[in-house]
């Protein structure tokens, strides 16, 4: 029964000196920086299907019928996400149903449809309706929940 010898404190490894491991982290750290921040994004195959599958509802409707304005805000919304652009998004001159004129019942429900969903800003664009613009000259702000006014 032999004693098993003892290994000398962390100066050897069979990854190589501390310096060899110290400059590969930081090499796979800045490749990963640079992946990360790249130009073009890598989408993996289902988001890429459901992003040309956005793309195509949006240009064409479904069934041959526009989408309604609250799907065309929703797709919009996830398309610009994804790193598609205002401009492509026009581009593809989606099917809009009929914009109403913008009076203070319309303005209301703009801003109300907007407070509850979050859509982006850039999106409502593409329906005709400026709301940055509606929100800036709109409503006063509202008091959060459970606050007494003083």
């Amino acid at each position: 029964m032999g004693r098993a010898k003892k290994r000398p404190a962390a100066t050897t490894t069979r990854r190589g000196s501390a310096e060899a491991i110290a400059k590969r982290k930081a090499a796979r750290m800045l490749n990963r920086l640079f992946e990360e921040s790249g130009a073009t994004e890598n989408l993996d195959g289902r988001t890429l299907k459901r992003k040309q599958r956005l793309i195509r509802e949006l240009r064409e409707g479904r069934r041959g019928k526009p989408l309604k304005a609250l799907e065309i805000l929703a797709h919009a919304t996830e398309l610009l996400a994804l790193g598609e652009t205002l401009t492509s998004l026009r581009k593809l001159k989606p099917k809009l149903p009929a914009t109403p004129p913008v009076n203070e019942e319309s303005a209301a429900v703009y801003l109300e449809t907007q407070r509850n969903y979050g859509f982006d800003p850039k999106a409502w664009k593409i329906i005709g309706v400026d709301i940055e613009a509606l929100a800036a000259a709109g409503e006063p702000p509202r008091r959060a929940p459970g606050r007494k006014a003083r």
